[in-house]
């Protein structure tokens, strides 16, 4: 297994153990979560970056990157819900990721539709964005948790500030949800045999 395939395997794995410290009871796990949780998303831009920096993109890559952004963003998704982490804005947030979570399914889909006919669909740069407000979103929420938890700081200006800014940053990551469906078809590109 090449370098960028690892940390998109590794990307999985931190996901869940994003989860299991946000449950841990004890002190500074919320912070812990928080930076694993940043470690996570920094190995999806790595991967892409190290693979074609040098030029081992594989199907293998293209196709374990997608699913490891959803597992990553589902298992955050269900772990903050299940832990009442969105507070007075959980109608919202439960909104977003009904829409969103429904956009991945349908996008997926597609992919395996497409790879039954022999062709590869990587993301789209629109679905990049979209992904990467998604992840700061949660992200942010995480770390409202961990400034509240472990610092005492639960109300204070930078708490909310980081808290309200993961709610709009979802709210947006989910306009974008909707309009990378309209970009959702294969390519020329996307037939070529790469990553």
């Amino acid at each position: 297994m090449n370098t960028p395939n690892f940390l998109t395997v590794l990307r999985v794995l931190l996901a869940f153990l994003t989860a299991v410290l946000l449950c841990a009871p004890f002190r500074f796990a919320a912070t812990a979560a928080f930076i694993v949780y940043c470690a996570a998303g920094a190995t999806d831009w790595f991967d892409g970056y190290l693979a074609r920096r040098r030029n081992i993109v594989t199907t293998f890559g293209k196709f374990m990157d997608a699913l490891s952004d959803k597992i990553m963003v589902s298992t955050a998704f269900l772990t903050l819900f299940a832990l009442g982490m969105f507070g007075g804005q959980t109608g919202i947030a439960l909104f977003c990721a009904v829409i969103s979570m429904s956009r991945e399914f349908f996008v997926s889909g597609i992919r395996m539709l497409a790879a039954s006919k022999g062709i590869v669909l990587a993301a789209e740069r629109m679905g990049k964005y979209k992904a990467g407000f998604q992840m700061y979103s949660l992200g942010a929420v995480i770390c409202a948790k961990a400034l509240d938890a472990d610092f005492s700081a639960g109300g204070s200006l930078l708490c909310e500030t980081v808290f309200f800014s993961a709610i709009a940053t979802l709210a947006l990551s989910t306009i974008l949800s909707v309009c990378c469906l309209l970009y959702t078809s294969p390519s020329p590109r996307d037939r070529q045999k790469s990553r």
